[in-house]
């Protein structure tokens, strides 16, 4: 009997285009939280057509949900 390997998907990311909505610091990847949140506590993250949700809790810690 032959086992096979699950496949894994191939994972698609962004081209380094920079967006006046996520600035950066130049010549870093680094993002502040304060200029990519911009007072909100919630953003919706669309990443190989799923949405997710990156929060900051009431202690400041950031939560990655599906």
């Amino acid at each position: 009997m032959q086992t096979t390997k699950p496949r894994r998907e191939r994972l698609s990311l962004p081209s380094s285009r920079r967006t006046s909505d996520a600035p950066s610091q130049p010549g870093s990847d680094t993002l502040d939280t304060r200029t990519l949140f911009k007072g909100r506590r919630e953003l919706k993250i669309q990443h190989n057509s799923e949405t997710y949700r990156l929060t900051i809790t009431k202690l400041g810690k950031l939560i990655l949900t599906k």
